[in-house]
């Protein structure tokens, strides 16, 4: 519809009564009048008529009136007058008839301007972040350039007006608000020559929090809503926290009471944009008290604090017996012995309800050990400070040498605020037995940790206490390919004393090799067979070591002999699985399996319950083929005949495609075990109560030292049942139970070590100990990164 003035009139001209329409567009006034030209869609010219003049479109005239402030000259518009003198009325009126489509006299005011750009949606009413398209309702000629401002500092330019007209351009708003869009064409004929439209960009947009009404020191959790970019968002706290490249869910804790205004920005992060804002007041704590660490234990430093009291002068009981004392709001103290306490605080010099909270202080932890327990002199000991709470520990050696260290912790460094094993090392130069003092937080600490070290001199009075001698495998029998440099015996021994050792080795019952060591008080010698001249591999078949003591004299010790087998070929299969020394259930058939060997064609496995035959391949034993090459699965029978609760010994061998042999394993141990004893783990912690993730394959911890919680059940009663527990094959721990009722869960603690980067903790339940028999088996693995 046409927007006029509130005044106007129809005009009669050659007899017809000529109504306005379509958008019309001021040109120019004559004898007080306003007038209006008028154009539709179609591009039809509209002539306005004076008495005698006729305006026409298309030329150019010294007289005219624009209406338009803009436009400067004819050039400029597509519209101007143009006044004809003369001529009868007969001709002014045909010509009037052929062009005239409208006369619209207005008085009072001129008309407003209404050209206008058409939106999709319609409305022009959109969230952020949504498209919205624009074209402008005219067209106009080809080729003829435009600038399109679309009111929030973007601007686009082009070089056809009509793109706008055949299709909606598409527009993303990244802020809410109204913003006027202006089409303007910088040069046409027939459209006016500039457009707009308001548009306005609704926020939808808004964040949410968790808990409604938080307080200090509590998490909040802000999480972002219909955000466009949720996976780079910048959030600003109001505190001074700007987290930056988030997503749509944070967790932030305020430290003090007040006001906040959070800001979150969108779009990839971008400041310059409007954030969504969330205004929330984070309220003081309630009157109360509060303390850290979470756990503490003896005489570690408690930190304690008033929250909410009127005053700052707080009277303070800490529930050990300790003197009252007024101090501050915030306090520390150290209790000296474990239990449960009561803390209470009251304003000083008031009759208000004093605030209480309990308290629970867990036994000392910290201790000192030493390796070597017994040393020589100038040999450096190791002192470790276990769970000592700093980095900064004060020494007193007892040789007069004191130091305040180390500098640097053990790898793992500090956790929770309680330090990893602290070490220090220190030699002693003369023989004597000393007292190491140790004193936690570079002596902050009264509680004095003490161990005692015997440093020892050489002398000739040394006795042997104990002695083994094994192959390299730890066992007293291996099987190695022809050449194989991989053999060598080994003697472990424990001496009463300090001084020398001597004696020899005896291969194939022949002297092989002499040594002369010094073994120290207490301390465990390994002395190996030379590498050069090694261990005779030339020669297939049985070979046997043993060795013969020549000092200390006295009573003659008898070793066993150890027996290696040399295979007539260069080649070996490695086993893969199950692992050497593996104990099985009954109910879990094993899978063996083994790597290829060179010029295999053909695999057989073969089982027996004693060394013997597999160590010197008897032709009565025993071979299984297997079909599949390098891998091997006992069908029932094969699986129920291998003996129960006792050692089984098995050896896989290759052979050619002529069913020679060509390479075999070495012999591997396996118990199958009835199980009849239940293990379980209910939970696993660090030496400090927190709780450790079990996984499916590893136990993932940085703690190198684990408490594992379980339980054992039996379906019978038993006087006794004994538990031992292994890591990496040696034995940590071993509990009694006594008494134990038909299906009685019975719970135990035991701690692990866990330096290793991989470690495998096995537990053993056995019914007796003379012989010993394997009841219950469970195995946990432990990884340390």
């Amino acid at each position: 519809m046409v927007r006029l003035a509130r005044h106007r009139r129809q005009v009669i001209l050659a007899g017809r009564r000529w109504v306005a329409q379509g958008d019309p567009r001021l040109l120019g006034t004559r004898n007080a009048e306003r007038f209006i030209l008028a154009q539709n869609k179609c591009k039809k010219v509209l002539k306005i008529v004076f008495l005698n003049a006729i305006v026409v479109a298309g030329e150019s005239t010294s007289e005219n009136a624009w209406g338009d402030p803009s436009v400067a000259s004819p050039e400029h518009s597509p519209f101007f007058i143009k006044k004809f003198y003369g001529g009868s009325t007969a001709s002014k009126e045909q010509e009037m008839k052929k062009a005239l489509l409208s006369i619209v006299i207005v008085t009072g005011m001129a008309a407003t301007l209404t050209a206008n750009l058409l939106t999709n949606p319609a409305s022009g009413t959109v969230n952020v972040g949504q498209a919205i398209g624009v074209r402008t309702d005219c067209p106009d000629n080809y080729g003829i350039s435009y600038t399109m401002i679309w009111g929030d500092g973007t601007i686009t330019s082009g070089s056809n007006c009509n793109d706008f007209y055949s299709s909606f351009r598409l527009h993303v708003y990244r802020n809410p608000g109204t913003f006027r869009m202006h089409f303007r064409r910088l040069s046409g004929y027939y459209c006016p020559n500039d457009e707009y439209r308001n548009v306005t960009i609704l926020e939808n947009r808004y964040i949410t929090i968790s808990p409604a009404k938080p307080g200090v020191g509590q998490p909040i959790t802000f999480t972002a809503v219909n955000f466009r970019t949720p996976a780079d968002i910048t959030w600003d706290m109001g505190d001074g926290t700007v987290y930056k490249g988030r997503g749509t869910t944070i967790t932030h804790t305020f430290a003090k009471a007040g006001t906040y205004i959070v800001r979150a920005f969108d779009w990839g992060g971008d400041t310059t944009t409007t954030p969504v804002t969330l205004t929330l007041t984070v309220a003081p704590p309630p009157r109360g008290i509060t303390y850290s660490p979470a756990i503490p234990r003896v005489d570690q430093p408690v930190d304690i604090q008033a929250h909410g009291f009127k005053v700052d002068t707080i009277d303070w009981n800490f529930g050990d017996g300790s003197p009252l004392q007024t101090y501050s709001a915030f306090v520390s103290h150290r209790y000296q012995n474990p239990g449960m306490f009561t803390i209470t605080a009251v304003e000083h010099g008031t009759s208000a309800t004093p605030a209480s909270k309990a308290i629970t202080i867990l036994p000392e932890n910290r201790s000192l050990s030493l390796s070597p327990p017994e040393a020589r002199t100038d040999e450096p000991v190791t002192i470790t400070a276990v769970n000592f709470r700093g980095p900064l520990v004060l020494w007193d050696f007892g040789d007069g040498a004191t130091v305040s260290g180390p500098v640097t912790l053990a790898r793992l460094g500090r956790l929770a605020g309680i330090s990893e094993p602290t070490t220090m090392t220190h030699a002693y130069r003369r023989p004597g037995v000393y007292t190491i003092t140790a004193r936690d937080e570079n002596g902050a600490s009264e509680k004095k940790f003490q161990a005692v070290i015997k440093i020892l001199g050489v002398n000739d009075q040394v006795n042997l206490e104990i002695a083994e001698i094994t192959l390299d495998n730890g066992k007293y029998y291996k099987v190695i390919p022809k050449n194989s440099k991989n053999i060598r015996a080994q003697l472990r021994m424990k001496m009463k004393g300090t001084g020398i050792v001597s004696g020899y080795w005896i291969v194939d019952n022949q002297p092989y090799q002499f040594f002369n060591e010094t073994v120290y008080q207490g301390q465990i010698k390994t002395i190996y067979t030379p590498e050069i001249p090694g261990l005779p591999v030339i020669d297939p078949g049985m070979h046997t070591i043993t060795v013969q003591l020549t000092r200390p004299t006295g009573e003659a010790v008898v070793f066993q002999t150890l027996r290696y087998f040399v295979l007539p070929y260069e080649n070996v299969i490695a086993t893969l699985s199950p692992r050497d020394g593996a104990v099985i259930k009954e109910d879990e058939i094993a899978k063996f399996a083994w790597e290829s060997a060179l010029g295999g064609s053909y695999y057989q496995v073969a089982f027996a319950n004693s060394l013997l035959p597999l160590l010197l391949g008897e032709e009565k034993q025993k071979w299984l083929d297997c079909p599949e090459r390098f891998s091997f699965i006992p069908d029932a029978q094969t699986w129920s005949a291998i003996r129960r609760n006792h050692w089984t010994f098995w050896k896989v061998r290759a052979m050619d495609s002529t069913r020679a042999v060509v390479a075999e394993s070495d012999i591997q141990e396996m118990k199958v075990i009835v199980q009849g004893a239940r293990i379980g783990i209910d939970k696993i912690t660090d030496m400090d109560g927190k709780s450790i993730a079990i996984g499916s394959a590893f136990t993932t911890t940085r703690a190198e030292q684990v408490l594992i919680h379980g339980y054992l059940t039996y379906p019978a009663e038993a006087e006794y049942l004994i538990l031992q527990v292994y890591a990496n094959d040696n034995k940590v721990n071993q509990l009694l139970f006594r008494d134990v009722k038909k299906d009685e869960k019975r719970s135990f603690e035991t701690s692990v070590p866990n330096f290793e980067k991989e470690s495998q903790i096995v537990f053993q339940v056995l019914k007796s100990s003379s012989p010993s028999v394997i009841i219950g088996f469970l195995e946990v693995k432990l990884k340390n990164e």
